[in-house]
């Protein structure tokens, strides 16, 4: 059975010094590994080279860091700050390598009916779009 888990006994919990903290902390809520690697996507095989701190058995960086970061926020822990302190400072480096070249304040175009950038395009666009078809057709069907 799963406790849940209040924000006093968050802010009350001690950040982990090691991965043997976390697994610690998912023993003493009653969450078996079999239950967390299921919950965070993954193959018991890799929860258990996660908890173990195998990353060199993991596919690489990026998800590294994000398993460990749902990890760390399924068990009610500060996610950055456990993050911060037990992903490897290599492994942040090659995040931090991912993200450099990243410009936030640029906001990609999304393209006039959404076919440029994976997004939705105009629901202007596609209603005016809609408007003419419907015009076309009972232009051409009206003729008779």
């Amino acid at each position: 059975m799963v406790r849940a888990i209040s924000t006093n006994d968050r802010q009350a919990e001690q950040q982990p010094k090691s991965m043997l903290d976390l697994r610690h902390r998912r023993q003493k809520l009653g969450i078996s590994p079999q239950a967390m690697a299921q919950g965070l996507g993954l193959s018991l095989k890799q929860f258990e080279c996660l908890e173990a701190g195998d990353w060199q058995a993991l596919p690489g960086a990026a998800f590294v860091r994000s398993v460990l970061f749902a990890y760390a926020r399924r068990l009610g822990m500060d996610d950055r700050e456990t993050v911060e302190q037990l992903l490897p400072e290599d492994y942040r480096h090659r995040v931090a390598e991912l993200h450099a070249d990243i410009d936030h304040r640029r906001i990609k175009p999304k393209g006039l009916l959404g076919f440029a950038h994976g997004g939705s395009g105009s629901a202007l666009a596609w209603c005016c779009l809609m408007l003419a078809s419907a015009v076309v057709v009972i232009h051409f069907f009206g003729r008779q």
